[in-house]
């Protein structure tokens, strides 16, 4: 991963994500220990940088993680505004996790892989909220297709059908 470079009156700092810790200037910083919140799926830790705090963004759902400075995404220079799950993308999640508890194995793969799919395209802003529903009930229909599909496959192959 790449490091986020920020000046803070005029000092430097280099920090990258390392595993559970931060590595500010080359020194480690412990997650645990800095101060932190929980926001829907962001867990947000304070990173204190002289006089200013950093916050440091994991997704707690997809991975990911961001650093901001006064609301400015340190990687890009663009704002940030953490992007929330809408209520409306639940209702595909308990489809897959249906999915995921009716179809054995291969439906628990195929959930997974479709909550992790529909949490990411739900949160992006980029699209409508008509298409980012469209595009989840896609995603939807091809793990069930996928699922009663291959559950086919193998029934002809074992019976002969």
């Amino acid at each position: 991963m790449k490091p986020w470079n920020v000046v803070v009156d005029g000092r430097q700092y280099e920090i990258k994500s390392k595993g559970s810790s931060l590595l500010v200037n080359g020194e480690k910083v412990k997650l645990k220990n800095l101060m932190s919140k929980k926001d829907s799926m962001w867990k947000i830790y304070e990173l204190p940088l002289g006089p200013k705090k950093a916050e440091f963004y994991v997704n707690t759902w997809v991975g990911g993680c961001k650093m901001t400075m006064d609301g400015i995404d340190c990687a890009t220079g663009k704002p940030f505004t953490p992007p929330k799950l809408p209520k409306w993308a639940y209702i595909f999640m308990v489809a897959f996790l249906a999915l995921a508890a009716l179809g054995g194995a291969l439906g628990i793969l195929l959930g997974m892989v479709g909550i992790v799919a529909v949490t990411g395209v739900s949160c992006n802003e980029n699209f409508s909220v008509p298409v980012r529903i469209l595009i989840d009930l896609g995603i939807l229909i091809a793990c069930v297709a996928v699922d009663f599909g291959i559950a086919f496959l193998i029934a002809g192959a074992i019976y002969g059908i």
